[in-house]
């Protein structure tokens, strides 16, 4: 028992700078160790296709070699002389991609050429940045219940290592992980605490978000929208609503230069990226099984073999700037008829998908492998036992709805499109902050929740800086760090 009691000490009795500064170290230490021991960017380079680095490596390639950014749409055409061109660098921008990460690696091919050594440089980025990732869960555990259930959340951050599995990944994960978590923090600040600087990292934070995640284009604002009204139906004062503006303001000064660029590329509103309904398709079509494998374990992309048809509308279309909006038109067709010729099949793929969602893909190459599925249904159900806690507590309802519009502004967007493991892997790592809550035993009294601590309660000092809670006028029902 002793190796136990010295366990607890450390996690629940120190200090929270120095639970907190371990953590972090701890956290920074285990990306360090993927990206040593499972990342591969000289072989990467070596493969003639660079597969693994998507069409962020092509774009980030395009950039440097002064095709600006730009990348061919990725299907096999059965027109040869268009096949032929599409070996060629492209002659025109896109929009295929969210631009941040693309960008990104284009700048590490600027300091270190292209090259393993900006490979390198990428993935040490990612670790640097999600390795904050428990911190941020700590902080927004800490409006959602007490310290002791804070810091068992911020443990399992820590040992989430499908998450922090991101980091070896070109795809921007492990930075909209992390941008998700903050941003729920601000969100949730702005509405049980709001101030002008809650409100303007909100913002700025959400322009951010898009220029990883284009879906983030309406979620930025729907977010901030909903910290305005929450907070107001608080405490309602005419700065209120200036901090709301404000934070709206910022988000579109970050987004609205990318999409001032995209109309003027395609001549109509495209908000981030060229190719949404190509998205929607992936996940509703007849042979998809609504995600991004198809049954056969193949990659659930357009392809001449499964799509002639498709393939066919495809070449059909002139080959220029214009290609990537005509083409999504084609694909939005394709959705339509599927949902109004197939509805029962439409809603059976929806249901799957988020079944999916809460387990594991098994049409996915990692669904055999124990290090992902084993974690994934743990924290699957760590979430859904959190949330119910969470919602419970009638003092928390305020601190819950940012972080429950999240989460159900992505499950609908999973059903509409399709399950894939880097998005699970985002969502329930922004959900991490709910997992902890589930130690905390509540009982209704009044309509209120009133804590029960049945361990000893432990004193811990605030950070410095940090105002206890009742110096902030708020009541002591029970969540207070004098009670952990």
């Amino acid at each position: 028992m002793q190796p136990f009691n010295r366990a607890y000490r450390i996690i629940f009795a120190s200090g929270q700078r120095s639970f907190l500064v371990a953590i972090t170290f701890l956290s920074l230490f285990i990306r360090i160790g993927f990206i040593i021991f499972a990342s591969h960017p000289q072989a990467i380079l070596s493969d003639p296709k660079q597969t693994l680095l998507w069409e962020h490596g092509v774009i980030a390639n395009n950039l440097y070699t002064g095709h600006g950014f730009s990348m061919h749409w990725p299907y096999h055409s059965l027109d040869t002389a268009r096949e032929a061109a599409m070996h060629k660098p492209p002659k025109w921008e896109g929009s295929f991609v969210a631009p941040l990460n693309p960008y990104l690696l284009y700048w590490c091919y600027v300091v270190f050429g292209e090259s393993a050594a900006a490979l390198y440089a990428l993935l040490i980025l990612y670790a640097l940045v999600s390795a904050f990732i428990p911190l941020t869960v700590f902080k927004l555990s800490l409006l959602l219940g007490g310290e002791r259930s804070a810091r068992i959340s911020t443990l399992i951050a820590l040992l989430f290592l499908p998450g922090a599995y991101a980091v070896v990944t070109f795809s921007g994960s492990a930075l909209f992980q992390f941008m998700g978590v903050v941003i729920l923090f601000f969100a949730t600040l702005s509405a049980v605490e709001p101030s002008w600087k809650s409100f303007l990292w909100l913002g700025l934070c959400c322009g951010i978000m898009i220029g990883l995640r284009s879906e983030f284009f309406f979620l930025g604002p729907i977010l901030i929208v909903a910290a305005l009204l929450l907070s107001a139906r608080r405490n309602f004062h005419p700065s209120l609503l200036l901090q709301g503006v404000a934070s709206i303001a910022i988000c579109l000064a970050v987004t609205v230069p990318w999409t001032v660029r995209n109309y003027e590329l395609y001549h109509r509103f495209v908000p981030v990226v060229s190719h949404p309904w190509w998205e929607l398709w992936r996940g509703n079509n007849k042979l998809t099984a609504g995600t991004d494998r198809l049954p056969n374990g193949q990659p659930n992309w357009v392809n001449p073999v499964e799509y002639p048809r498709i393939i066919r509308r495809m070449d059909s279309i002139p080959y220029d700037r214009n290609f990537e909006g005509k083409v999504d038109l084609v694909f939005r067709s394709e959705v339509i008829n599927f949902i109004e010729t197939h509805p029962t099949h439409f809603l059976l793929l929806a249901g799957k998908k988020l079944f999916y969602f809460f387990t594991v893909d098994p049409n996915d190459l990692r669904s055999g492998n124990l290090f992902y599925w084993l974690p994934t249904l743990v924290m699957s159900f760590l979430i859904v036992l959190g949330l119910w806690c969470l919602l419970r507590d009638r003092t928390k309802r305020e601190a819950a709805i940012p972080l429950l519009i999240f989460l159900a502004y992505y499950l609908f967007m999973t059903a509409m499109t399709l399950m894939q493991v880097r998005y699970q892997m985002y969502v329930f790592t922004c959900m991490l902050p709910v997992t902890g809550l589930i130690t905390e035993r509540t009982k209704r009294r009044g309509g209120v929740a009133i804590e029960v601590i049945e361990l000893k309660k432990i004193p811990i000092m605030p950070t410095i800086g940090e105002r206890p809670r009742h110096a902030r006028g708020e009541l002591e029902d029970g969540h207070g760090a004098s009670q952990n």
